[in-house]
């Protein structure tokens, strides 16, 4: 039978002993009493005064003069393509817009409604009917031979 060993990972050492060195401050003698007259003082006084006023009004002006920002939405590019559609049937060549162009032009000169009053036009062209269906706002169907 073979015997097995382990080996257990050293654990690293700590130590709790303060790495930093610490400096003193050279002690004030009572010896030597600090002169400052009463001038200076005031001058000193008055100085830090307008110093910290100062800084009051530039801190309450950068907070007033910062804005929400306004986030501005790129404008979106729509690409316009240049599309045209033609029906080919039974050696016949039928191009989509002058369809809807005569489906218009029966709405204005037939009808005798205004253009601006064509909200929704749908156009179904059948090539076994020889022709193209169309529903105008959803209510009036007719139907234009080809």
């Amino acid at each position: 039978m073979a015997t097995r060993t382990t080996t257990k990972k050293a654990e690293p050492k700590t130590t709790t002993a303060k790495t930093a060195i610490e400096k003193e401050a050279p002690a004030k003698t009572a010896a030597e009493p600090a002169k400052v007259d009463a001038a200076t003082a005031k001058k000193n006084t008055e100085k830090t005064t307008a110093r910290k006023t100062a800084a009051k009004k530039t801190a309450e002006k950068s907070v007033s003069a910062k804005k929400p920002a306004v986030k501005r939405t790129a404008a979106k590019k729509t690409a316009s393509v240049n599309a045209e559609v033609y029906v080919q049937f039974w050696g016949k060549e039928v191009y989509a817009k002058d369809i809807v162009e005569s489906v218009k032009k029966i709405w204005t000169d037939e009808m005798g409604k205004k253009e601006s009053e064509l909200k929704d036009l749908k156009v179904y062209i059948k090539p076994e009917d020889n022709g193209a269906h169309y529903v105008i706002n959803g209510d009036i169907t007719g139907f234009l031979g080809l």
